[in-house]
């Protein structure tokens, strides 16, 4: 039994003024969050030959279980950062995972995180693991790419359909612009947590939203993949009986380790995010939906 499984593609992460490329992805980054946390945790993935052995490397470094599908090619983007914002371009892109692919063994498992960056994800794979905890990292929903590969966003038109078959889904600020209304919508199928960088996190469901404080990082080096932590802990958060607001607020402690090193250099053991936990008490805010707060819209 595997305490988290997480299935997406695997990126080639090419940054504008370096040299060296790195491997990312959102399933990637969630297994190394957990993996570092002390949990078992497998890796369901595509990636093509030129990054397959940097990847089965990483994951024998991490204790991380991969099982990586045969593609020709690995999803690649290209980052460039303009006035703080990020901006992707999608170079290639591997083929779709669905149900068929995912063996015996990976089903059994305490929760599941599904990591969309570039609709990969098939519906068939919702309904393998419906009786544990299901993350979705939303953010390939909602993106589109022009023939160029310059990544801009879309409108999630069949949100809803996806929705019903997640426990929570997992959007950042900059995913929605700051369009909070798009994230109060989705809500009415599934719980959604919006994150909102080291600010924390704030979660819609039921006809409340509640914003759970983020935790301090000693210091921010790259922000690139504290989402995807985030993801990891609240998974494992909801596979250990926590609430939706508690595990929010351990994947909050879990991403703010995230920031502080490139890559997955400063992801942190549980001892570290219970002490960080511990030595912090950051603030939670509820109100009703029905209240008519405003469209809620922040840089990220």
């Amino acid at each position: 039994m595997y305490d988290l499984v997480t299935i997406g593609h695997t990126a080639r992460d090419e940054f504008e003024g370096d040299p060296e490329w790195r491997i990312g992805g959102t399933a990637t980054y969630a297994a190394a969050a957990a993996a570092c946390l002390g949990d078992r945790v497998a890796l369901l993935t595509r990636v093509g030959p030129n990054e397959r052995e940097r990847l089965a490397a990483r994951c024998r470094e991490l204790g991380i279980e991969l099982h990586a599908l045969d593609s020709a090619v690995t999803t690649t983007f290209s980052f460039r950062y303009v006035d703080g914002r990020r901006r992707l371009r999608l170079k290639a892109r591997a083929k779709g995972i669905g149900a068929d692919a995912i063996p015996p063994a990976l089903r059994q498992t305490r929760a599941v995180v599904l990591a969309s960056i570039a609709h990969e994800i098939e519906p068939s794979v919702f309904s393998v693991f419906a009786g544990v905890p299901r993350v979705l990292a939303a953010q390939g929903y909602l993106r589109s790419w022009d023939a160029d590969g310059t990544v801009r966003r879309r409108e999630w038109d069949g949100a809803h359909e996806v929705l019903a078959h997640v426990s929570v889904a997992v959007v950042s600020e900059e995913d929605i612009e700051g369009d909070l209304d798009l994230a109060r919508g989705w809500a009415r199928t599934a719980p959604v947590i919006v994150t909102i960088a080291e600010r924390g996190a704030i979660v819609l469901g039921g006809g409340r939203e509640v914003e759970v404080g983020g935790f301090p990082a000693s210091e921010v080096i790259d922000p690139t993949g504290a989402g995807d932590a985030f993801c990891a802990g609240i998974a494992l958060g909801l596979a250990n009986g926590d609430d939706l607001e508690a595990a929010t607020r351990f994947a909050n402690a879990v991403a703010s380790f995230a920031v502080e090193g490139l890559g997955t250099a400063a992801l942190a053991s549980r001892e570290q995010v219970q002490a960080r936990m511990r030595s912090h008490s950051p603030s939670v805010s509820s109100r009703s939906t029905s209240d008519g707060m405003p469209p809620g819209r922040t840089m990220p």
